[in-house]
């Protein structure tokens, strides 16, 4: 077995680096939160992303709020324990996509929030 090992090591040392380096880029790249939009929040439940926009709504909860933001896209709720940002201001934001079902006479009316882990100054590239 380790013979097996030794040849199998010695015959493919480039393909050996080429599994290893694109082992460590992909996990690379599948750690990095992507920028979206917010009609692709459906699609990324579950994920932590990125997203932009302008304040449109803000509504104080005791302990927490929440504020909805508008994009060239559409709108989303974003629950959060910070302090609460201002109506129209611009804000870059990181948090977690979830779901809240709410069936109501044989209709989904759930929806998509985001859950603010944070308010970066900018967006990663």
């Amino acid at each position: 077995m380790l013979i097996y090992h030794l040849r199998l090591g010695s015959i493919f040392p480039k393909l050996r680096h080429n599994i290893l380096g694109f082992t460590l880029l992909a996990s690379l790249l599948g750690c990095r939160s992507p920028v979206i939009k917010v009609e692709q929040s459906a699609q990324k439940i579950g994920k932590t992303v990125y997203l932009s926009g302008q304040v449109i709504r803000v509504a104080p909860f005791l302990g927490n709020g929440a504020y909805q933001i508008n994009d060239a896209t559409g709108t989303i709720w974003v629950v959060t324990t910070q302090t609460l940002p201002q109506s129209n201001q611009q804000v870059n934001i990181k948090g977690k996509l979830a779901y809240q079902s709410l069936p109501l006479a044989e209709q989904e009316l759930g929806e998509v929030y985001l859950v603010e882990l944070e308010r970066p100054l900018s967006l990663p590239q």
